[in-house]
């Protein structure tokens, strides 16, 4: 894998290994990550992308991803994967995953995640970040 799709091959493999430092350390120090679904969330710099991450998979066993589409255009990587959530308790949840990874000099600049966040918290076990409010109602058709 040439260019950037291998540095994301790379974070991807941290990121399964819950290696958040690992992770954050391919990040520029001006890194955005961005979960759509949730712009309040989105932070800035390597210490609160490492700190957003042990927020939300901290809890986790391990998170393997398969990677369904990507492309390379300059220093911008288009990339369809699908996130298996390994909870310590046996459960698991996948996760359909669009994204869009910038790059400069190497470093990741911007990460956005678009994913569905009813998908997610339906497939969660209960006690998983209760401060994040569950969606009581479906989400108009």
């Amino acid at each position: 894998m040439p260019g950037h799709a291998a540095r994301l091959a790379a974070l991807f493999a941290d990121l399964e290994r819950l290696d958040f430092d690992a992770v954050a350390a391919r990040c520029a120090a001006d890194c955005v990550y961005e979960d759509v679904p949730y712009p309040a969330a989105t932070v800035t710099g390597r210490d609160a992308i490492r700190a957003k991450l042990a927020l939300g998979l901290g809890s986790l066993e391990r998170l393997p991803t398969t990677i369904h589409e990507l492309v390379e255009s300059g220093d911008t990587v288009l990339v369809e994967r699908t996130e298996v959530w390994h909870h310590p308790s046996g459960e698991r949840a996948a996760l359909r995953v669009a994204a869009v990874f910038k790059f400069r000099d190497g470093e990741l600049t911007l990460w956005r995640d678009y994913w569905d966040a009813r998908t997610l918290l339906d497939q969660q076990p209960a006690g998983w970040l209760p401060a994040i409010p569950r969606l009581v109602e479906s989400p108009p058709a």
